[in-house]
């Protein structure tokens, strides 16, 4: 089965960033692609003092594009994260993934549970997610019904990655495949990306499939790291971008996942206490 990342370099037009996504989401679809994702904030990346003036109710301007898209290109779409409205607070949004099957149904609604805080040796904040996001809760499994069979999911966000004992503290847990929808700093990325990929599908003997902004933004001040990957359930690297714009495909099957579990049952000899 095809699967696709869209790595994107989103700036602070917030309508030009959509158009460009649904642009290059058609050409995956037409390619062949059966799951297509985006990465974190693809609608906008610019003054997170602006953040809030983008956000949208779910059933609703961007999330219902993003819904229609899918139903007319008759794809899964793992929907990256947009800026979610919060009833009764003003001030936050949720930092929201929505996926959506071939039908354009909502299949699965995240609000990102770990925010990224940024400080400076002396505790001085440089980047601070929860100035503008509202923190989320556990994500849940879902199921994609696909051509190769049903594929048990889970959607995780960007700094979620960071803290494993939630994937494997679902109760439906083990997956087939994690989702990293994610804005990931070139100065972490360079260091930590791809090892901590790698270590989630490793550990969980699963694919993960990770979809990363890239490029300069905030006027050249911040930059994203790229290198969007999807990764096997050995923790072998299947396909990889560099900091590139563009589109990024893999073949994946659930016999690499059956095989790397019956090769080394981890997850069976799995204690807990």
């Amino acid at each position: 089965m095809l699967i696709s990342c869209i790595q994107t370099n989103p700036q602070n037009d917030v309508k030009e960033n959509v158009k460009n996504i649904i642009s290059q989401i058609k050409i995956a679809a037409k390619d062949g692609s059966e799951i297509i994702v985006l990465p974190e904030m693809f609608s906008y990346m610019g003054d997170e003092k602006q953040r809030k003036q983008t956000k949208s109710k779910i059933n609703e301007d961007i999330f219902k594009e993003l819904q229609e898209v899918s139903k007319e290109n008759k794809i899964i779409l793992v929907a990256g994260s947009h800026s979610e409205e919060i009833a009764g607070n003003p001030e936050k949004v949720f930092n929201t993934c929505v996926t959506y099957n071939k039908s354009g149904e909502i299949i699965s609604i995240y609000r990102k549970l770990h925010l990224f805080n940024l400080k400076d040796t002396d505790g001085k904040p440089l980047y601070c997610e929860s100035n503008s996001y509202e923190y989320g809760s556990m994500a849940e499994d879902y199921t994609l019904v696909t051509s190769e069979g049903n594929w048990k999911a889970l959607n995780i966000i960007c700094y979620d990655l960071r803290f494993p004992e939630n994937i494997r503290n679902q109760k439906n847990f083990p997956f087939d495949i994690i989702f990293v929808p994610a804005a990931f700093t070139w100065q972490t990325g360079k260091e930590h990306w791809e090892i901590l990929l790698r270590a989630r599908a490793i550990e969980n003997q699963c694919y993960v499939v990770a979809c990363n902004q890239t490029g300069f933004f905030y006027n050249n001040q911040k930059r994203n790291y790229g290198n969007s990957m999807v990764i096997d359930p050995w923790g072998q690297i299947v396909a990889r971008m560099d900091e590139e714009v563009g589109i990024l495909s893999a073949q994946i099957s659930k016999d690499k996942i059956l095989e790397s579990r019956a090769k080394l049952p981890a997850i069976v000899d799995r204690k807990i206490k």
